[in-house]
């Protein structure tokens, strides 16, 4: 068995990289949006938008019928509103130039109006008012069709079907109702504060209609208000007559009525009624003095109780009696002989006892005297109780004698104040009437105060639809939300976008960026493998160069380099063919390995066949001079992949492999070794411990930011070292409206420096 293979032999670590890995706070994820950048970037689809709105709302303002819209304004004098008064309520102000205003324009705006201009101008006979002489969708469609195609629909049997359709002689139902309906749709009117100019507009589809129309409702409403205000005025002639006349007759009742009440109550004067008051006042003065008393027998009630309840020591002072104070004194010598006598005998002396019971009997007549005195104070209280509410019920029994004599004169006087109310409302009824005489006569004369100021002309352009203002709200609406959606689209795209984005996210160096080879070719652009053989002096070559520059190519132990990615189509395969031809270009000997065993991509690259390659030669199967192979345009060697082997990564471990990388290393200047994506396989692992130098290609506005990280992820945890990190396929002109902080590297001005040939 052949000898182990150490992966580690050729890795120089005291040169190599610490460990890739990603930095915690992610510095790509939440990058700020650079809203001036994002909508020059996104300024085709922004255009676009906007062009097919401003279109799609041009045809559709050109296939609204055209309406004109007339304008007649009448002026109204608010003198008008001085002469009259609601009927009801006699005094009441006039409404507000304001309110006359809105009057005014509901009446302009009201059914009646525009039923009676709809007889007058027979609108009912024409079919912009009148749904049922409209012709159907199919005359329509047909008349259409008929002004595109023109006389070759003169083949068809249009008379036949013109006699079929309705409306040639057959009765239609009743369509008044939709013709007013479609009128007050048309009609409008408005004012301006502060104005007494009413604008009465209308729409049509013709112009001299719409000017006829708009007259006809001005002169209209004219005439209808003068035969209203006749009317008006006449009815409320005849309403003020009457209520005159029962003014008159409410009076005189009323005076009756008065003279009456007066009779039957007594009210012919005040004597009574200044009787009762001196009675009240008498009473109120016996009322306090009966009351005082019963406080006066309350509290002396209240004493006797706390001393029956304290004791009959103090019983003397508090009730001011002789008899009880004689006792106590007595009370209090037989206590003082009870004492001695209990110091010198026995409790069963006679003397003793005898001391006793004369003490017991003399305190027994104390509580007598003080019972006496207490029943005496509560019969006092009881009688002062009596007559205070005798006292009471006098006062109020004339107190209800006075409510009922005030409550009579309150009567008299209100029907007095009636009476001189109807009296002094006579003259002002008069007046009203006087007024509404004059107003009928001056209506007739003059008719009302309002005139029309100016007649509608017949308008010269259509008002409807609104073109200008449609193409402009379309121009607001789809650049702004095409600007919004530009924005959430460059929010959404969560690719990696910058040089600086990835400094932000892995700690890792980056060595450079490689643009588009042919941006001037768009839709058929060449390899860039090919752009290397005709340019020799342009940005991509200059990039190639700066990358095996910072890349170390050319130092003895620098040789062995490896191109991956983290997924597919991200350009390493062109990256490292590039790489290879440019080096070969430039003097150095320089051999490319297509280790991509999965799936290759170089013999694509180079034109050539796939097999033998290396497969064959690590299976033993072919010689390193039978797969290795010449690029006649650069002169770079190539070693293509050779056929599908069932485990990739067996050979790729193989020690002949290891050895091949070693021999090469000898043999030429640069080793270029194209690998699989790092998600894809482990192959990217094995190949890396290869490699002096490792580049993770990224493909700039492509490549997922979580792609990335997980790729970068993944060798960190394998402790398998990169050297670089690289972002393809650059757009420079793009890149700089990103306005990132190495935008500058693609600015136009260094195109001078990368000459054409």
């Amino acid at each position: 068995m052949g000898k182990v293979m150490n992966q580690y032999e050729i890795v120089h670590s005291e040169v190599r990289d610490p460990a890739p890995y990603i930095r915690q706070e992610g510095g790509g994820a939440a990058r700020e949006i650079d809203t001036i950048g994002a909508l020059k970037r996104r300024r085709f689809m922004i255009l676009l938008l906007i062009g097919t709105a401003m279109t799609a709302t041009f045809l559709v303002a050109r296939l609204m019928t055209p309406l004109y819209e007339a304008e007649a304004d009448i002026m109204f004098n608010p003198r008008e509103l001085s002469w009259m008064g609601d009927t009801t309520q006699p005094g009441a102000l006039p409404p507000s130039e304001e309110s006359a205003r809105k009057n005014e324009i509901a009446i302009v705006q009201s059914r009646v109006l525009a039923e009676a201009v709809v007889d007058r101008l027979e609108l009912q006979r024409i079919a912009e008012f009148n749904p049922s002489l409209r012709p159907s969708l199919s005359e329509r469609l047909r008349a259409l069709v008929a002004g595109w195609a023109g006389p070759a629909l003169s083949l068809l049997p249009i008379e036949a079907a013109a006699s079929e359709m309705p409306g040639g002689g057959a009765p239609h139902r009743n369509t008044r109702d939709e013709v007013v309906n479609s009128f007050q749709r048309r009609l409008d009117a408005t004012s301006s504060d502060a104005s007494r100019v009413i604008s009465i507009r209308f729409r049509s589809e013709d112009a001299e209609r719409a000017t006829l129309v708009a007259n006809a409702v001005a002169d209209h409403f004219i005439a209808q208000k003068r035969d209203q205000e006749v009317s008006a005025a006449e009815a409320l002639g005849r309403s003020l007559t009457q209520e005159i006349a029962d003014l008159n007759r409410d009076i005189r009742d009323a005076e009756r009525r008065l003279e009456e009440t007066r009779i039957a109550l007594g009210l012919h004067s005040d004597s009574n009624i200044k009787a009762l008051a001196d009675r009240m006042t008498e009473l109120n003065r016996q009322l306090i003095a009966v009351t005082g008393e019963r406080l006066r027998a309350e509290a002396q009630f209240a004493e006797a109780q706390s001393v029956r309840s304290n004791g009959s020591e103090s019983a003397a002072q508090v009730l001011d009696s002789p008899l009880i104070q004689r006792l106590q004194e007595a009370a209090t010598a037989a206590s003082s002989q009870v004492g001695q006598l209990s110091l010198r005998y026995s409790n069963n002396h006679p003397a003793l006892i005898a001391a006793r019971a004369e003490l017991r009997d003399l305190r027994s007549r104390i509580g007598e005297e003080v019972q006496k005195i207490q029943n005496s104070r509560l019969n006092a209280v009881a009688i002062a109780k009596t007559n205070e509410e005798g006292l009471r019920q006098q006062v109020n029994l004339l107190n209800e004698q006075m409510a009922k004599a005030n409550a009579s004169e309150v009567d008299v006087r209100v029907m007095e104040r009636e009476v001189e109310a109807k009296r002094t409302l006579l003259p002002q009824l008069a007046a009203r009437l006087n007024n509404a005489n004059a107003q009928i006569d001056y209506l007739k004369l003059h008719g009302p105060d309002m005139q029309v100021i100016s007649r509608a002309v017949v308008p010269p352009f259509a008002t409807f639809p609104p073109t200008l203002a449609m193409l402009a709200t379309a121009f607001v609406l789809s650049a702004g939300g095409g600007g919004v959606l530009a924005l959430l689209l460059e929010r959404a795209d969560n690719t990696v976008q910058s040089l600086s984005q990835i400094r932000r996210m892995t700690p890792v160096r980056v060595v450079g960026a490689l643009p588009i080879a042919d941006r001037r070719r768009r839709w058929r652009r060449r390899p860039p493998a090919e752009h290397v053989l005709d340019e020799t002096d342009s940005m991509f070559i200059e990039q190639l160069r700066s990358l095996a520059l910072r890349t170390g190519l050319g130092d003895p132990t620098t040789k062995v380099l490896l191109f991956t990615s983290s997924v597919s189509e991200e350009g390493k395969s062109s990256a490292a063919s590039s790489m290879a031809r440019m080096l070969a270009l430039s003097g150095r000997r320089t051999v490319l390995i297509d280790a991509d065993l999965r799936a290759p991509t170089v013999h694509r690259i180079f034109g050539m066949n796939r097999g033998p390659g290396l497969t064959e030669y690590v299976t033993g199967g072919h010689s390193l001079s039978e797969v290795i192979r010449t690029d006649t345009a650069s002169g770079a060697e190539i070693i293509t992949a050779g056929r599908n082997v069932a485990s990739p990564s067996d050979v790729l471990q193989s020690p002949r492999l290891q050895e091949l990388v070693s021999d090469l290393a000898v043999m030429f200047d640069a080793v270029i070794i194209d690998s699989p994506p790092v998600l894809a396989a482990c192959d990217a692992h094995i190949l890396a411990r290869l490699a002096d130098r490792t580049l993770m290609i990224v493909r700039w506005r492509s490549t997922r930011i979580s792609t990335f990280v997980s790729a970068m992820q993944r060798l960190s945890d394998d402790r398998i070292p990169v050297d670089g990190i690289v972002l393809s396929q650059v757009d420079g002109r793009k890149y700089r409206l990103h306005d990132y902080g190495d935008s500058a590297m693609f600015s136009a001005g260094f195109r001078k420096y990368y000459t054409r040939t």
